[in-house]
């Protein structure tokens, strides 16, 4: 057997694991594969990270009770022992010489070829005050449970939730579904508790066109929700919003979630950078004028991408296993071919409904049209699709 070809992962959120997924395959006895790829492996692979995956589409359902952090969160580490992948818990805080230097900690790490799974930063400097006076599901448990204790001390009050998008790279750069399902979510637990004709909730996005219509929009106006479509505060403030005229808006609470750009690391290491902050990179999942460079998910750009795309989750799923196919063949000599389509398809929670929310460049339907597009059945669906995956980073 020949010398293993070194691959270093950053990163361990869905694209790295998608990655990983695509790359190796799946052995039929998971318990021997660590075992057997230590006898054979054409490769040797580290990856740099937390080890903390947080699955990021049920965070909404904390408003429910039905999630928690421990149903969200789990220790990534023997997922990847069992793929016989080295773990290093470090931060990286550069990459150099074109991608083949890592440094994390101090220390680097040289390989033959590099994917990059590092997530977002959030731009949360657009709106002053943003840090200080909003809570955002981007931001992982500890936010949404300080939602929840406060939305529980409240027996009345106005409450905001909203989004904002990066379209600089010409893509939707940003969650605004998860929005879309805390909004739903917490109408259906204050009706629970009897008290939703206390509260206003209302909606804002500047990046929606205000009297814009729609199956979300409806729902949400059936629940009572005010839509403050093309709203944008010039801050955030104690106890609420304030306007460019300087009106002050009342708000006993603010939920939100800011566009998304690349971080520290895309910024200042050899990285290319988009318009919008993210990793430039072309159709293949290969990072600009970098060789044997890929990247996927939250931190990385489009090429030519349609308007409507997001780039999070199931896209990035889409995008890790061109990523991966490419790379196998990048070592092997040859050139990339093989490209992603362009989706975005998920399923809206609103614990006594649901939705489908689809669409395709190819317009091809989601599962060959085997489930309703709306229907409270969907949640069912959802969560069958949520255990299947974690049953998976658990146990195979």
């Amino acid at each position: 057997m020949g010398t293993r070809r070194k691959i270093t992962i950053v990163g361990n959120g869905f694209a790295s694991l998608f990655f990983i997924q695509y790359l190796l395959a799946l052995p039929v006895v998971p318990f021997f594969a660590g075992f057997l790829r230590r006898l054979y492996s054409r490769y040797d692979i580290t990856l740099i990270g937390n080890g903390r995956f947080t699955y990021y589409p049920a965070i909404p359902e904390f408003i429910t009770g039905k999630k928690g952090r421990k149903d969200v969160c789990l220790d990534i580490r023997p997922f990847l022992r069992r793929r016989h992948i080295r773990f290093v818990d470090a931060v990286v805080t550069d990459i150099r010489d074109g991608g083949r230097t890592v440094i994390a900690n101090g220390k680097a790490h040289e390989n033959d070829a590099l994917f990059l799974g590092i997530g977002p930063a959030f731009l949360e400097d657009d709106i002053p005050g943003t840090r200080e006076y909003t809570l955002s599901p981007c931001n992982g448990p500890d936010d949404m449970e300080r939602f929840m204790r406060r939305i529980e001390a409240l027996e009345e009050g106005i409450v905001y939730l909203g989004f904002k998008i990066n379209r600089r790279d010409g893509f939707a750069a940003g969650r605004g579904g998860q929005m879309y399902e805390c909004a739903c979510l917490l109408d259906f637990v204050l009706r629970q508790r009897g008290v939703r004709d206390r509260f206003e909730i209302h909606f804002f996005s500047p990046n929606l066109e205000p009297g814009e219509t729609g199956a979300i929009t409806d729902r949400l106006r059936e629940r009572g929700i005010v839509l403050d479509y093309g709203y944008e505060p010039a801050a955030f403030v104690a106890g609420g919003m304030q306007d460019a005229d300087g009106a002050f808006r009342r708000a006993d609470l603010v939920l939100y979630s800011p566009g998304i750009t690349g971080s520290r690391l895309v910024r200042e290491s050899c990285l290319p950078v988009s318009a919008g902050g993210q990793i430039e990179v072309d159709r293949y999942g290969q990072v600009a004028g970098l060789n044997r460079v890929f990247t996927a998910g939250d931190c990385a750009s489009h090429e030519n991408p349609p308007p409507w795309v997001p780039h999070q989750a199931h896209m990035a799923q889409f995008r890790a296993r061109a990523a991966a196919k490419n790379m196998r063949a990048v070592l092997n000599g040859d050139s990339s071919a093989a490209t992603y389509r362009y989706e975005l398809s998920c399923i809206l929670n609103m614990e006594n409904d649901a939705l489908w929310l689809h669409r395709a460049a190819d317009d091809k339907p989601p599962f060959w049209n085997l489930f309703p597009r709306h229907s409270k059945r969907l949640i069912g669906i959802k969560n069958l699709f949520e255990k299947l995956y974690l049953f998976y980073l658990r146990y195979l």
